[in-house]
């Protein structure tokens, strides 16, 4: 059985995690006829010191 994972990434402050996956979720349903049955989630700052 095959599963799908979503890779969710954000690096700046305007980003959220919930809004990206919002956004993959609706994509994958409307458009690709899938359901994410994971999700990999990131939190990295673009900050360099």
């Amino acid at each position: 059985m095959k599963m799908t994972i979503g890779y969710l990434r954000v690096s700046t402050d305007r980003q959220t995690v919930e809004n990206q996956k919002s956004e993959i979720r609706a994509y994958c349903n409307d458009k690709l006829k899938i359901t994410v049955d994971d999700w990999i989630e990131v939190v990295m700052s673009s900050r360099k010191d």
